[in-house]
């Protein structure tokens, strides 16, 4: 992505930078345009690798390395632009964001600024989850991989050179095959997508690609063959990959691989291919286009909504800013050598340091907005305060006796379920029922399920279940689950295991009341509401219409509606609270924002939810 020019540069090679942009760029448009799309970054590491290879020890056997000018280079070739797209986005993130979006922005700019955003968003975000889509930031990740890479990878070429030259390839192919399993074995698929040692095998492949082109010698047959494999490699794994399948370990190898060969053959017939003009043009100016572009489409999509037309206008715009960052930005730093740069570099950093931290102090400076705003971008908090407390994080075990009590000691009513059944819990016992709350994270109350990054669950529903049964003063059990969750993770399966819970309390005596599907967005409901209100919209209009929520949510329903009804089951329907005919709103006048995220309920939406309707218990 960033790797400094070859000094001959190749055009295939331009080109297949530009291959790899233009398929992170449509994938962020639209997951559906180009399922794949997010590979584009695993081209541009093996693409880095191969060339900082070949620079590193050309300069190496020249007796012309020399670590501070490395170091140089690599300061002039990234900062210009980066801090150019720095300064842009916290501007832009002050006039735009509410508090708590922008208090995310410039904590992701503070390590982004010493190249750590990888570890930061590790620990913050799943790359294809909804919020992911509210980090104007998110996208400098795959920069701090490189540059951990390149802090690292020249010291371990040196020293093998020195200490064990003769061992120097067969040591950066054990580290590769040591990463990649690395990447396979990893249990938390965020440590396995973000961390550097669990990429380094894409960058490694790059660098073999260097001792494989001086070992052997190839002929046109058989570049042609290669070549062509590996353009078939990167169009299959850019249509068919998509971001259900863990990512990167095994599934990263065929780009991977495909980038390799067409490095390797350097003028095969698909080499020539991708060296066409168009490609090149894109290529050259490749990673300012993906520095701007992700922030650019953030704010759009914030501002004026999801529709297609806006990604596009986005893009465009994004196009025009990486021309105009290429030819005026970057060029000037890397044709010249500026006076002082390491005293411009430090400067630069401090600046964008301290402003994060000043603008973290002020808590996103909430007083750019006025009352009203504020009051929904509050919502954001307004989750039940027993969450830290009582919800069971996901991997972990507790005790039935130690689940939380809500209201009076000898509760009647259990609230059985993932994430989704906290806030309902906490609405319950403030309106006076004597509530045990049963919430974890990532687990429905399904018996017998398992789903593969909580390996808790399963064990934890048989004890859960267990204890319900025999509990004499459990009279009701609320079952909550956030369906769209296990969309993608057999959610046939979960179901199934749903209806046994079901049937086995309702054997053992007990009340089962059956939450159907609540509305969930892909966006930040407070956030959008406050928004709203800040650009004089009506925020009643925000949320999705009554059709989408019958399409993402219409064959559940109808498995709900068989089961509780061929078994004389309850239901609580959020449909019939939180939507009419027309729409679904996560915002209601009287009651406020009735969501603290994409994925729950606010306590002003959960108790909206649970008080016109009386417990089965009670009628």
């Amino acid at each position: 992505m960033t790797a400094d020019a070859h000094p001959q540069k190749r055009a295939d090679i331009q080109g297949l930078r530009g291959i790899a942009v233009l398929a992170v760029v449509l994938f962020h448009i639209s997951h559906a345009a180009l399922p794949g799309g997010f590979a584009g970054v695993d081209i541009f590491f093996v693409i880095s690798g191969y060339l900082i290879t070949q620079i590193l020890l050309r300069d190496m056997e020249a007796g012309a390395f020399r670590l501070r000018d490395f170091y140089q280079r690599r300061v002039r070739r990234l900062f210009p632009a980066l801090f150019a797209v720095l300064a842009f986005t916290l501007v832009a993130g002050l006039i735009i964001l509410p508090p708590k979006l922008l208090s995310e922005l410039v904590y992701s700019q503070f390590f982004t600024t010493l190249f750590l955003s990888n570890f930061a968003f590790a620990r913050l975000a799943d790359y294809f989850d909804a919020s992911a889509s509210l980090k104007p930031l998110l996208h400098t990740w795959s920069l701090g991989v490189e540059e951990q890479f390149y802090l690292v990878f020249p010291l371990l070429l040196l020293a093998l050179r020195r200490f064990a030259r003769r061992f120097l390839w067969p040591v950066l192919a054990a580290l590769a095959l040591v990463s990649l399993i690395a990447a396979q074995i990893t249990t938390r698929p965020e440590a396995a997508f973000y961390l550097p040692m669990t990429r380094a095998f894409e960058l490694l492949i790059g660098a073999l690609t260097v001792w494989a082109q001086d070992r052997f010698i190839l002929g046109d047959k058989i570049k042609r063959l290669l070549s062509v494999l590996g353009i078939f490699l990167l169009v299959a794994s850019l249509i068919f990959l998509n971001d259900r399948v863990p990512f990167p370990c095994l599934w990263a190898l065929p780009p991977c691989l495909g980038a390799a060969l067409l490095l390797l053959t350097a003028d095969g017939w698909g080499n020539r291919l991708i060296a066409a003009p168009p490609l090149v043009w894109t290529g050259d100016m490749s990673y300012s286009l993906y520095l701007w572009h992700w922030p650019l489409l953030v704010f759009a999509r914030i501002v004026l909504g999801e529709a297609w037309w806006i990604a596009l206008a986005a893009v465009i715009a994004a196009f025009v800013f990486a021309a105009l960052s290429r030819r005026y930005i970057e060029r000037p730093f890397l044709e010249k050598r500026p006076r002082r740069l390491w005293l411009w570099a430090g400067l630069a950093m401090t600046i964008s340091i301290v402003s994060a931290l000043l603008v973290f102090g002020a808590k996103g400076m909430p007083q750019r907005f006025n009352a009203a705003e504020r009051a929904a971008f509050a919502a954001a908090d307004d989750f039940s305060p027993d969450r830290k407390r009582c919800h069971i994080a996901q991997n972990a075990r507790r005790d039935y006796r130690d689940t939380c009590v809500l209201g009076g000691a000898v509760p009647s009513v259990a609230v059985w379920g993932d994430s989704e059944g906290v806030e309902l819990a906490r609405a319950l016992a403030d309106q006076g029922e004597d509530v045990r709350q049963i919430t974890a994270s990532a687990c429905p109350p399904s018996v017998g399920y398992t789903i593969a990054y909580n390996r808790a669950c399963r064990d934890h529903n048989a004890d859960m279940l267990l204890h319900l049964k025999s509990d004499p003063n459990i009279r009701t059990v609320i079952l909550a689950v956030n369906y769209r969750r296990y969309d993608a993770e057999n959610s046939a399966a979960m179901m199934g295991g749903l209806e046994l819970s079901a049937l086995d309390l309702q054997a053992a005596g007990k009340r089962v009341v059956l939450l159907y599907p609540v509305p969930v967005y892909d966006f930040d409901p407070p956030s959008q509401v406050g928004l709203a209100l800040r650009l004089g919209r009506d925020p009643s209009s925000v949320g999705m219409s009554r059709a989408q929520y019958d399409r993402e949510n219409g064959q559940t329903i109808a498995a709900l509606d068989a089961f509780s009804q061929s078994h004389n089951l309850a239901t609580l329907r959020p449909s019939d609270v939180l939507c009419d005919a027309q729409r679904c709103r996560v915002y209601d006048p009287a009651a406020g924002v009735l969501y603290f995220n994409g994925q729950h309920l606010s306590m002003a939406g959960a108790r909206r939810l649970t008080s016109p309707i009386p417990l089965p218990h009670a009628e």
